[in-house]
This record gives structure tokens, C-alpha cells and sequence, in this order.
């Protein structure tokens, strides 16, 4: 082997493409850790569901009512939490009263955490029975929520959630059916109930609705999005990013959005810098 060939094996070029595996891969753990405990803004196209369901919520009027089956599950909570905790406190920011339910049995402990979540990003502290109300778990399915928006007092048997009379909690003085209420919330994670709830509330009292879901419901629920009978959704983990995003409070959904680009980026980089370096080294070997 000649002296000319030794110095092209070790060209500046040659060293990179021979950049140990392991590196490269630490590299990309850093950017996807960073990604997620710090997110930036970055051009992020917003789709015309989550900016409808936005709309929606920023429409609703300060100091009004709002049902909200909010029945959250563990599988789906790390890409709806964002879109319901941010409706919440949007909700709260504008003096709402919300009264919430969960027609799930593993729903009551994530809306327990939630609440906490968002008492958190409030700047004034929420009073139990004056702000908001839970009345916990709903049984039946679609004929507990039919039993619940026609008379919610004798659903749950006069009290709350947490054994209290209704009749003492001032927010829920005039309220028992689903048309008492101004605007409506479902949170039906992943279990494609969305046309229960445009059946047993929006149709018979003409409640309007948002829905949050996951992605996989969105075929559910693009017909009554088309009809006007769900206001707008927030669909899956993109639509918690934007809505951190449209918010303004980037969290761990639009860092995992975030992540996804970031790694895009960098793989496309290591491609084109592949590419540029082999062609290098091969001009080099030429001019041995």
C-alpha cells in the first residue's frame, strides 16, 4: 500500500464517513431528549379540525355553562392530556362553570390528576361547587348518558361524586338536563362514542359539542363534523401539539411532534452529508 493511499484512507472526508454508529445514534437520542423537555416553535401547519375545535373554544361566552364528559383512559392520556387540560383551563379562564362526569370506570383518577393540572396553569384558585362539579362515573353507556342529559339529579341519585347533595352546590343551581347546559365536552378517548353523545345531547337539545379524541376516532367523527353536529375536535396526539401550540404553551405533545421533526431533519442531513463525503472520497481515490 502506497504512502498517497494511507493519506487518502485518512482524509478529513474518510474520518466521517467512518464516524463510529454509536455516535451517530447518541446524537439523535440527545435532539429527541431535548426535543421533549425543551420545545421551540417552529413552522407547524395547523389542521383545519384543531383550529375549528380552537375556534370553538375561544367562541365560548365568559361565564357560561358547559358539560363535560371528560372519561379519559391510561392508554390514551399521553396524547389527549394536553387537549383537555388546555380546554379546561380555557374554559376556566373564562369564569365558566363546568359540570363533568366520566362514563368510564377508569376515567374519575385521570380527571382527579387533570383538575390538579389545571388549577396549576390558573392564576386564581378554583372553588369546588362554585366552579366546577364532579359527579363521577356514569354507568350504561349510551343509556347512562341518555339518563344524565334528561335528569341528571335523579341519575346520581342527589349527590355528587364525592357523596355531597347537589342541590347545596351553587353550580348546579338550574341545572339537570343536557339543554340546560350552553356548550357541551366529550372526552371519549379511543372508544368511537362520539355519534352516542350527537345523539343523546346535541340532537335532542341542541347543545353545541367539541369532541376530543384519539386519531383512530376521526373517521368516526368527520361526518358530524361535516353537519355541524360536533363543533370541532381535537384528534389524537397532533391535536394536543397544536393545540400547545395555537395556545401557546409548548408542552410534551408538540415536543413529541417535535421530536418526530427533529429527527427527520438530522437523518436527512446525515444523508445529503453522506452522500457529499462519499463523492469526496471517491474524487480523492481518482486523483491517487
Amino acid at each position: 500500500m502506497t504512502t498517497n493511499e494511507n493519506t487518502v484512507k485518512k482524509s478529513t472526508a474518510q474520518k466521517l464517513l467512518d464516524t463510529d454508529h454509536r455516535i451517530i445514534a447518541s446524537v439523535i437520542m440527545v435532539l429527541i431528549i431535548y426535543a421533549l423537555l425543551f420545545p421551540f416553535k417552529i413552522p407547524f401547519p395547523i389542521t383545519t379540525y384543531t383550529l375549528d375545535y380552537y375556534d370553538f373554544v375561544d367562541s365560548i361566552e365568559p361565564g357560561s355553562s358547559v358539560g363535560f364528559m371528560l372519561s379519559d383512559t391510561p392508554s390514551t392520556r399521553p396524547s389527549l392530556q394536553s387537549s383537555s387540560v388546555l380546554t379546561m383551563v380555557m374554559l376556566f379562564e373564562k369564569n365558566c362553570k363546568i359540570v363533568f362526569w366520566q362514563d368510564e370506570a377508569v376515567g374519575p383518577p385521570i380527571y382527579e390528576d387533570y383538575i390538579v393540572m389545571v388549577q396549576a396553569k390558573l392564576d386564581r384558585t378554583l372553588e369546588y361547587g362554585v366552579d366546577y362539579v364532579n359527579l363521577g362515573y356514569i354507568a350504561g353507556a349510551e343509556a347512562g348518558a341518555t339518563a344524565i342529559l334528561a335528569d341528571l339529579r335523579k341519575t346520581v341519585g342527589g349527590l355528587d361524586a364525592y357523596g355531597t347533595s347537589v342541590d347545596d352546590l351553587p353550580v348546579l343551581e338550574g341545572i339537570n338536563m343536557g339543554a340546560d347546559f350552553d356548550y357541551g365536552f366529550i372526552n371519549v378517548a379511543c372508544r368511537c362514542t362520539e355519534a352516542m353523545y350527537v345523539r343523546q345531547w346535541e340532537q335532542p337539545y341542541g347543545t353545541p359539542i367539541g369532541s376530543i379524541n384519539c386519531a383512530m376516532d376521526l373517521t368516526a367523527v368527520q361526518p358530524y363534523l361535516a353537519t355541524g353536529q360536533l363543533a370541532g375536535t381535537a384528534n389524537g396526539l397532533l391535536g394536543s401539539a397544536e393545540m400547545e401550540y395555537l395556545s401557546g404553551t409548548l408542552g410534551m405533545a408538540f415536543g413529541q411532534s417535535l421530536a418526530v421533526s427533529v429527527a427527520g431533519v438530522y437523518f436527512m442531513m446525515l444523508m445529503v452529508l453522506g452522500n457529499v463525503l462519499f463523492f469526496i472520497t471517491q474524487s480523492e481515490k481518482e486523483m491517487v
